[in-house]
């Protein structure tokens, strides 16, 4: 809980600076908080821009370096604020009763556009799934002392609702600030998402065109090149898929046939940038347990690798550093920053020069760390019950004696397109994994069939098979570790979150290798998900809705395998959650209690599935801790 998180990094206009936030936690005052600091590019010369708050977010440089922009919750919603980047004096631009969401500067630094729901939208009072607030496009134009003046609705009266997954990446505008393009859907759940679409809007005649009309298929990431010529985009290559399959297009700005660049390793490149010339683009993907990053040039040609595994290696399979996808590219296109962590070194900024990589520290937050003893960690692989190869994380106890066997605990990623990275282990989320080592546990993270940065078919392997392929790589590897004959076969412990959780859940109604199980937000009876979640990703691997497969969705779900049970089971979740609501998790905790099994239920008030706020989040890492130790000393 003391180890402090970075967020928000981005280089100065000039490129001599870099702006980048601090995030701590303040346990006594139940509240995250979020401090903006200034740097050189030798982390000689640090200073802050806005104090520790639990109220500020997303800051962002104006394109004339003299201001930096941020959201502020203060008022109770989020709000947008200015502070002087040489002097500090902050202002307040809006002051509305809507929360906003994402903004962007204007290139010429005249105005800000930014995402909101219209605040004078009128909830009806019988609740009504086909009328709700549509996400609108803003813009706010500022004069020469960086003061608001009239705020227009760039898209009050079209029927289609703003993107705002991904913030600010969702929008983008063009070089001479007359345009602005952005991704829009039907409606603002994922489920419409997934059919997200481009525009265009005219600033000053709120005309807005449609971007590449004849191609219906899923779109989004669209930046403008710094010449204005092209924009570049992400695009679907047919239906959109939950296990994620795109590829990088871009397309006259002016309107014309889209060009598909060269494809990906995994065919699932995150545009990012342009390059200063125009000429590429920059974009991450996921590489394993780590990301990598690349440049691809617009001319067709294949892209090059700039930073990512595995060329910086340190430990044979582990990418070293870049395991965040923080990362920035300075406006002169000559170096390149992002957050470096490792699973036994704390995130810190790194800097490296864009053609010659070697790495350079720049910030020390970290520097005073708990003195906690952290576990080696290395690559295990293994082949998986239809001889796929999989790969894994395995931490050892940070005591490790080689002639003793110890305790391991399984611990299940969410998604299932998440990933288990090489990161720095007590930030590892929903999980005390720094913990577990310090008292003794292996602890073995599965990268299983749907976990992205593995390949198109290993991503796709799942899609009917949920439950099956999945489950059949995590018990796999568990063998695996056990013929290595580092464990105690009657010492295994699996825990999950998200659909780690469910797959927790479906492991116990499986098998009864695991002597305790600890289940966070997991999904349990997937005919009753899919009329109160927001949208359909586990139908979706199931082969479509449970009234064209009921069988199947019975067959999968792990509640109606609840006489199978013999493992004590802990089942959390958050009371707010509505990805994996609650009621999932009490539906299996009541079936459970009907055949006997030792298990029990704790329902986090005012979390979602997300948030917790930090005393719950602490209480939630204690509980799965406590339970695992009460069991293994049964």
């Amino acid at each position: 809980m003391e180890v402090k998180r970075l967020s928000d990094l981005a280089f100065s206009p000039d490129s001599e600076e870099l702006l980048y936030g601090v995030n701590t936690i303040d346990l006594a005052a139940n509240s995250y908080l979020t401090e903006y600091v200034i740097s050189d590019l030798t982390g000689g010369d640090i200073r802050t821009l806005l104090e520790a708050s639990p109220h500020i977010s997303s800051a962002q440089w104006s394109p004339d370096g003299e201001m930096v922009a941020y959201l502020s919750s203060d008022s109770g919603e989020n709000n947008l604020w200015l502070v002087d980047a040489n002097e500090g004096r902050t202002s307040q631009l809006t002051d509305f009763q809507e929360d906003i969401s994402s903004f962007r500067w204007a290139p010429d630094a005249k105005a800000i556009a930014f995402v909101m729901p219209d605040p004078e939208y009128t909830k009806p009072v019988v609740e009504d799934p086909q009328d709700f607030n549509r996400n609108r496009l803003w813009l706010l134009p500022l004069d020469e002392a960086h003061r608001g003046g009239h705020i227009v609705n760039l898209t009050a009266d079209q029927e289609f609702s703003v993107s705002d997954w991904a913030g600010h990446w969702a929008y983008g505008w063009s070089p001479d600030s007359d345009r602005i393009v952005f991704a829009h859907q039907d409606g603002p759940g994922l489920d419409s998402w997934t059919a997200a679409q481009l525009a265009t809007v005219d600033v000053s005649t709120k005309q807005v065109t449609q971007v590449d009309a004849c191609n219906t298929n899923w779109k989004y990431f669209p930046k403008y090149s710094p010449d204005g010529q092209w924009l570049a985009f992400i695009n679907a290559p047919g239906t959109f898929k939950w296990s994620f399959l795109w590829d990088i297009k871009i397309i006259p700005a002016a309107g014309g046939v889209p060009i598909p660049l060269a494809r990906s390793k995994n065919e699932l490149p995150f545009l990012w940038q342009w390059a200063p010339d125009s000429k590429s683009v920059y974009y991450i993907e996921n590489d394993r347990s780590t990301y990598s990053f690349y440049q691809m040039p617009i001319d067709g040609s294949a892209p090059r690798k700039i930073l990512g595994s595995p060329e910086d290696l340190e430990i044979p399979g582990l990418n070293t550093y870049l395991v965040s996808s923080l990362i920035d590219v300075a406006q002169d296109g000559k170096t390149l920053a992002f957050i470096g962590q490792t699973y036994n070194k704390p995130p810190e900024v790194y800097t490296t020069d864009i053609h010659d990589v070697a790495l350079s520290r720049i910030s020390n937050v970290n520097a005073s760390d708990i003195a906690l003893p952290v576990g080696r960690t290395e690559l295990v692989q293994w082949h998986s019950l239809d001889n796929t190869e999989v790969q894994g994380l395995l931490t050892y106890p940070a005591r490790y004696d080689a002639t003793q066997k110890y305790p391991i605990i399984v611990q299940i990623h969410g998604g299932p397109n998440g990933v288990d990275f090489n990161e720095y282990l007590p930030l590892i989320k929903y999980f005390p994994t720094a913990v577990y080592a310090e008292q003794n546990y292996f602890v073995l993270r599965v990268n299983y069939r749907g976990t992205l940065g593995y390949g198109k078919k290993f991503r796709e392997d799942l899609i009917g098979n949920f439950g099956i392929s999945d489950y059949q790589d995590i018990v796999s590897g568990v063998n695996h570790v056990i013929n290595l004959e580092l464990v105690d076969p009657d010492q295994l412990f699996v825990l999950g979150q998200s659909n780690g959780g469910t797959l927790t859940g479906w492991i116990v109604t499986q098998t009864d290798m695991f002597k305790a199980a600890c289940s966070i937000a997991g999904e349990t009876d997937y005919i009753s998900l899919e009329g109160t979640n927001g949208y359909f990703q586990t139908s979706w691997y199931l082969g479509g809705s449970f009234v064209d497969h009921l069988e199947k969705f019975i067959e999968r779900s792990p509640i109606f395998h609840v006489k199978n049970v013999r493992t004590p089971i802990l089942l959390q979740g958050g009371l707010l959650d509505d990805n994996v609501p609650f009621t999932q998790v009490q539906e299996f905790y009541r079936a459970l209690k009907r055949v006997g099994v030792d298990t029990r239920l704790a329902g986090y008030p005012n979390s979602t599935h997300e948030y917790y706020p930090p005393q719950l989040y602490l209480k939630l890492l204690q509980s799965c801790l406590e339970w695992v130790d009460e069991k293994s000393n049964n």
